[in-house]
């Protein structure tokens, strides 16, 4: 199958989506409360979910575009997104093995990219 430049942009699009999900499953989770009697979901939470299932659908989307062995690692991206959501919203230390973790993963993504 060739690949559709529409599906890798889908693909990243679908990364950054669910970072942004997990960065506010972080914020929320101070406020969720998950017993019987006291269940409370706060809406970074109810957002959370939300964008996970967009982004979901964003990946099933691009997988009709493009070989599953590219875009997999390209969902890897959402750990860089992470990293940085974490570095500029929380304050979040990035450390050298972090920094060598990201290089990692670009060079990675990168090369699956050149042999596809």
């Amino acid at each position: 199958m060739p690949t559709q430049a529409w599906a890798v942009a889908a693909t990243v699009a679908a990364s950054g989506v669910a970072a942004l999900a997990a960065f506010l499953l972080k914020r929320g989770a101070g406020g969720t409360r998950l017993s019987w009697r006291d269940f409370r979901l706060p809406p970074q939470v109810v957002a959370a979910v939300i964008l996970y299932l967009v982004s979901s659908l964003l990946f099933l989307a691009a997988l009709t575009g493009a070989q599953l062995s590219l875009l997999v690692p390209l969902t890897a991206l959402e750990y860089v997104w992470i990293v940085l959501l974490a570095r500029t919203r929380l304050g979040e230390r990035l450390g050298a093995a972090k920094a060598l973790g990201i290089a990692c993963i670009m060079l990675g993504v990168a090369l699956v990219g050149l042999g596809s």
